[in-house]
């Protein structure tokens, strides 16, 4: 019952996402169509924890979570929150928002609250590590 209750909340709640005070993109002004003109993709691969796979964007916006969160990505790491974090599309590559964690998102050993990700960055929740990549279209599971 709790968990149903937290998982509606979740989804009645996503779009009040708190990024919008750092300047989240606007979905009507950052269309994933910008990739697909790029004729490249963002992907985020799980490079180490429990949940190691790769995930394509295929939306200007997505929620890093806990399993059974109700974020976009989901992750099996103890130390994430139901929504962790969240990644959106601009024009120079992609931008990771914490959504005011418990135990915080990391780009190189530092605490963000936003950051600027080139091709190859890593982050970090909890124990997972997590690589940005800009790579040529290819097919992988979309978030």
């Amino acid at each position: 019952m709790r968990e149903e209750l937290h998982g509606k909340l979740v989804e009645e709640h996503a779009e009040e996402w708190r990024p919008q005070r750092f300047d989240w993109p606007n979905p009507a002004n950052s269309p994933a169509s910008q990739l697909a003109a790029l004729d490249k993709a963002i992907t985020i691969c799980v490079t180490k924890g429990r949940s190691v796979r790769t995930h394509r964007l295929t939306k200007p916006r997505a929620s890093i979570g806990k399993m059974g969160g109700g974020a976009d990505m989901q992750i099996d790491d103890p130390e994430a929150c139901p929504l962790h974090c969240a990644v959106a599309i601009t024009e120079n590559g992609v931008r990771l928002y914490d959504l005011d964690s418990v135990n915080g998102t990391y780009v190189d050993d530092e605490r963000i609250q936003v950051a600027d990700l080139q091709d190859l960055t890593m982050f970090r929740i909890g124990f997972t590590e997590i690589v940005v990549e800009v790579v040529p279209n290819r097919n992988y599971e979309t978030v």
